[in-house]
């Protein structure tokens, strides 16, 4: 049976919704299932990684720059965290992934290799295309479908009868790929990878001879539970982004996977994953026109789950303790979480190259010289001592996903394959806001949008497609504004017909200039690698319903300090959107034995940068949390509910809360704060750089002076005395 009839899994692993990721409980279950079998104890693990750039593509596809990094990616995740030997690895790059080559390297790998119950990573990143009814994976040597031109694609087809031939049925395949060809290769600040099709198009005999071969070949068929399962970075319908980030290109989907598989543990819950997936991806997705929840929830797992488990709840909390959710991986290969490892030391094993895979994709382009990381304990976190060196490396040079770095104590020795887990994190401050010009755009439109960009500070203009971008400059409807890198209009940002690029660009400053503040404040995400203990859990009181709604919860792992079951009054996580006056509130509890300092900071679909009014004396206590206690904003007695406002669109929530007060922060924002108060508890903040600019300035000053010394032209910022949690939801 192929693998385009199968049944799809109801959810995804990953769907996109404005930018937003939605999971279904089948989706979920067979996330868990996928990160289980690579953790398990297996007979042997097999991977065959393919990845391909430099497609022979002009016009109406181009060729691609982060398929090999994904190959990249998984190898370094593969071995380092999920125990592959390297000699088990087989990758097939541009030119060596010629159709036959796949081909043979299946059947020899793979097909000549497993054995039962070995396990088995496929992994392709590159062009897809549709042809006649078929999905195809598109190799080097398959060019754009012509008159009378052999096509030389892999049809689902055939890559079902791969799987039927392989002699285990625990097979995992990743497919970076789409089929959903626009009718454009570039849309926003992405490259589509997606090749165009051909709707008469017929397989070969060929091409049917093989896949009788490999049929005949190698035997009885496997049931559809035996074909393994399949995680897909699209479907049918949907756009695949080939992304530019700063310094590295990559798919979104494969960096999204890999980073967070990095930061499992045994103690990791699937909930908390898949959330900080939904964060790292929250900015960088297409955004659809519509949100429709039930097309949304189409599957990016593929794959059939036992009868018995096809229904098995997920979420679940309070006695249930998120229930399957709560599965902790069952292996001491994934203890403890990572953002990195490093890959090789010099003769003296003082310096090494490192790979940082495991940090946040909002962070790592700008991981500044002088970061510090430690060497993982081998087993409980807290066990690591922050204020000694003895463990501790220092970034000396760093380049897209590698760092060179040296120990800051001559005793400690550095091994290839140690873990690495940030401490602290080394911003510049002289960070701007890269905006990217459409290339719908004529030619003299982007060099006078360029020129009045370039007249503002800390602002950069380019041509879309040429390096990372934060939002994207272009016109609809003959008039100029913003959109996301993904082409969704920023909601506001348009002017009248007949206005001048320049005129534009200068009324466009003051959005400018909060997308800037959105973007130094998101730079502070940490939930993965902060020591401060910490739970956000974020809820919702729906329409008439007074029981609330959970949005998300949030833990810092890395703490010493365990964090308490949910209330058992929250009975389950709410997928769907909200409604404009339903009301909000986030419970945060403090796990240390000191007070916390709080604030709360949302984006909204304009690009507005908002605070809550209530976060002050006497509703919050200024903001503070005392020492085990939990701080519920708004408070039952502040004078306005926290509600879900116009517009409609994707909105997200920044959490901060530091070990000290945020002196800087509260100065400036003393003036927004006199304002009126809003009737929906949330003020729009009149200067939203300057409130960013102090945030990072409070963070960094509560640091240890002894590891953020010398550092007047970075921000200096120490996972052990801040945590910032984020949220996302979606307004209908």
């Amino acid at each position: 049976m192929g693998i385009a009839r199968r049944r799809f899994l109801q959810g995804g692993l990953v769907s996109l919704i404005g930018g937003q990721l939605v999971f279904g409980r089948q989706a979920v279950w067979a996330a868990d299932r996928y990160a289980q079998k690579l953790a398990q104890p297996h007979k042997r693990k097999l991977a065959l990684l393919i990845g391909i750039n430099q497609y022979d593509a002009k016009g109406d596809w181009l060729p691609l720059t982060g398929c090999v990094t994904d190959v990249e990616l998984q190898k370094e995740l593969l071995i380092h965290r999920f125990g592959f030997d390297s000699k088990d690895i087989l990758t097939l790059t541009d030119r060596q992934a010629t159709g036959q080559a796949i081909a043979e390297a299946v059947a020899e790998h793979l097909i000549g290799q497993t054995l039962p119950g070995d396990l088995v990573v496929m992994h392709f990143s590159g062009h897809g295309s549709r042809l006649g009814k078929q999905n195809t994976l598109v190799p080097i040597d398959s060019g754009l479908p012509s008159a009378g031109e052999l096509i030389h694609d892999i049809t689902e087809a055939t890559l079902t009868s791969w799987q039927q031939a392989i002699a285990t049925d625990q097979i995992v395949t990743i497919l970076d790929t789409g089929y959903n060809y626009p009718g454009t290769p570039v849309v926003g600040n992405f490259r589509i990878r997606a090749r165009p099709g051909k709707r008469d198009w017929q397989p070969s005999a060929a091409e049917i001879a093989l896949q009788q071969e490999f049929s005949q070949k190698f035997g009885q068929k496997k049931s559809d539970e035996q074909l393994g399962m399949i995680l897909r970075a699209a479907n049918n319908d949907e756009l695949c982004a080939d992304a530019l980030w700063s310094g590295f290109s990559s798919g979104v989907f494969t960096y999204a996977l890999t980073q967070q598989l990095w930061q499992i543990t045994p103690a990791t819950s699937l909930h908390v994953v898949l959330n900080n997936v939904v964060n790292t991806l929250a900015q960088k997705a297409f955004r659809p026109e519509e949100i429709n929840l039930d097309k949304q929830m189409e599957s990016h797992v593929e794959g059939n789950l036992p009868k018995a488990e096809e229904n098995k709840p997920t979420h679940k909390f309070g006695k249930q303790d998120f229930s399957l959710l709560a599965t902790s991986l069952p292996t001491p290969a994934l203890s403890p979480s990572a953002d990195g490892v490093i890959r090789s030391t010099t003769p003296d094993r003082k310096t090494g190259e490192t790979w940082l895979a495991g940090l946040p994709i909002s962070s790592i382009g700008y991981y500044g010289v002088g970061s510090v990381l430690a060497v993982a304990p081998d087993r409980d976190p807290s066990d690591m001592k922050p204020s000694n060196a003895n463990h501790l490396v220092q970034v000396r040079s760093h380049n897209g996903l590698t760092a060179k770095v040296e120990v800051m104590d001559t005793s400690l020795r550095l091994e290839s394959g140690q873990l690495l887990q940030e401490q602290i994190r080394a911003l510049p401050r002289n960070l701007g806001l890269t905006i990217a010009l459409d290339l719908s755009l004529s030619k003299i439109e982007r060099i006078d949008a360029t020129s009045a960009i370039s007249a503002m500070p800390s602002m950069l203009g380019f041509n879309a497609t040429e390096q990372c971008a934060d939002c994207l400059f272009g016109a609809e409807s003959t008039s100029y504004g913003l959109f996301t890198v993904g082409r969704s209009p920023i909601l506001g940002s348009f002017g009248s017909v007949g206005e001048s690029v320049g005129a534009a660009i200068k009324r466009l400053q003051p959005l400018f200039e909060g997308l800037l503040a959105a973007k130094l404040i998101r730079l502070t995400a940490n939930q993965a690698s902060s020591c401060l203990g910490l739970r956000a859990t974020m809820s919702a009181e729906v329409g008439q319903e007074l029981q609330p709604k959970i949005l998300g919860s949030k833990v810092t792992d890395r703490a010493s300090e365990s964090a308490p079951k949910l209330q058992d009054s929250i009975s389950s996580t709410w997928q769907k959107s909200l409604a404009i006056g339903d009301r909000l509130a986030c419970h945060l509890e403090n796990l240390t034995d000191r007070p916390l300092y709080v604030r709360i900071f949302s984006f909204d679909p304009r690009g507005k940068v908002l605070t809550p009014s209530f976060v002050t004396s006497p509703y919050a206590s200024d903001g503070i949390i005392q020492p085990k206690e939990t701080l519920v904003v708004p408070q039952p007695n502040a004078p306005f509910n926290w509600v879900v406002s116009a517009p409609q669109g994707m909105v997200d929530v920044q959490v901060v809360v530091s070990h000290s007060p945020l002196s800087q922060t509260s100065l400036v924002l003393e003036s927004s704060m006199r304002q009126a108060s809003s009737p929906t508890g949330m003020m729009v903040i009149s200067d939203p750089l300057k409130v960013a600019q102090a945030l990072l300035l409070d963070l960094h000053q509560a640091g240890q002076a002894s590891l953020t010394a010398n550092s007047e032209d970075l921000w200096m910022l120490d996972v052990s005395r801040w945590a910032t949690l984020g949220f996302s939801y979606h307004v209908a």
